[in-house]
């Protein structure tokens, strides 16, 4: 009865352990269409986004928060594939738009289902890469960007998304994501140390936009933490562990099983 019993809670084990290792964590990305002054957002992920809202980035490297089409509030909800029509705020045709607005930057704000807050940023016009780039990355917490060097990179715009990261968690849900503006670096006769910027506790990827004699230059610059694990519980760090006890003991109790049945044919013979 005993190894019975162990067989069971074996293979039970094993059971949910082949469950879990099946399990997987949602994620939330975002299609944005531009046609006119019309954006259309659709969530395109396979998780709901709580509090959407885009904006729309001016001249002066202010955050505009694009109003809906239909004059209503934005939803709270935006579940796997829903979507919303929103204005784009400037009108005027791309000739008579600087450089940057050209581009036409957009950052969509939202919270997963967990409460913690995120932002994306793209371009509806995609900005060249390569060409020029400087060194740049987190250093104690605050982002570092080194003066370019060789002339070519007059001046570097700073754009990245505000993220508080789980800390925020701790101050309670407040439904709102608050976004600096956007920075402009002048390098020609300006600094010759590194300029600092501090983008949230979570530390965020970053997007730096280089002014050259060729034009715009993009370069991103990597999250200072490692993706996917700043809001993972630390118990979930034990789930190979977990895993290999639940094997084990599943062998055990197959072994015990077996041991049972030949004692059992020993002993009848």
């Amino acid at each position: 009865m005993l190894q019975t019993s162990w067989f069971r809670r074996g293979l039970l084990l094993l059971i949910l352990s082949a469950c879990a290792s099946l399990a997987h964590g949602g994620s939330i990305s975002f299609k944005l269409a531009l046609t006119g002054t019309r954006l259309a957002l659709s969530n395109s992920g396979d998780s709901s986004a709580f509090f959407p809202s885009v904006l729309a980035l001016a001249d002066d490297g202010r955050w505009l928060p694009l109003a809906m089409a239909d004059g209503r509030a934005a939803p709270t909800q935006l579940a796997p594939g829903a979507g919303m029509e929103l204005l784009w705020p400037d009108p005027r045709p791309m000739e008579q738009l600087s450089a940057l607005l050209r581009l036409r930057p957009a950052m969509v704000r939202f919270f997963d289902p967990a409460g913690v807050g995120f932002g994306q940023i793209s371009f509806f016009t995609t900005p060249l890469e390569g060409g020029a780039s400087l060194a740049a990355g987190y250093v104690d917490g605050a982002l570092r960007l080194s003066p370019p060097e060789g002339g070519l990179i007059t001046a570097t715009w700073v754009l990245w998304p505000q993220e508080e990261g789980v800390a925020a968690l701790r101050s309670g849900f407040k439904g709102e994501l608050p976004q600096p503006p956007a920075q402009r670096v002048d390098w020609r006769g300006g600094p010759d140390v590194a300029a600092q910027f501090f983008t949230g506790p979570a530390l965020p990827a970053v997007t730096l936009l280089h002014e050259t004699a060729a034009g715009l230059r993009l370069q991103r610059v990597a999250a200072g933490w490692a993706g996917g694990r700043q809001q993972r519980s630390p118990w979930l760090d034990g789930q190979r562990l977990f895993y290999g006890l639940a094997i084990a003991l599943a062998a055990l109790a197959a072994a015990a099983a077996l041991w049972s049945g030949w004692r059992r044919r020993g002993l009848g013979t």
